[in-house]
């Protein structure tokens, strides 16, 4: 495991860019859930902590769109729902006051 955040750091509705052995990882915090994905976009690497995050009506799937060519991956799953190219997400542990990932 390795160390992430502190849940303080990253209170409902926001988001943290955080550096882990040289790979950039993209921290969401939305109603109470928390998501780590790797931060490039894989259709052109662009910065998904930049991107809309956007929320369904119908079973409350979160997802994020990337600010460079509105490609939409589940925050939970990374799915791209038909496109070529999944977003990577790293389980994450929640310990007490701390958030952990493993890449």
């Amino acid at each position: 495991m390795i160390f992430l955040a502190k849940v303080a750091e990253v209170p409902d509705g926001e988001r943290k860019l955080v550096q882990v052995n040289g790979v950039s990882v993209a921290l969401f915090h939305h109603e109470g859930r928390f998501y780590a994905l790797n931060n490039a976009c894989p259709h052109r690497q662009g910065p998904l902590i930049r991107g809309t995050l956007e929320q369904t009506a119908e079973g409350g799937r979160c997802f994020i769109r990337c600010p460079m060519h509105g490609w939409r991956f589940d925050l939970a799953t990374g799915d791209s729902h038909g496109r070529p190219g999944n977003a990577t997400v790293y389980p994450l542990i929640r310990q007490d006051d701390e958030l952990y990932i493993t890449l």
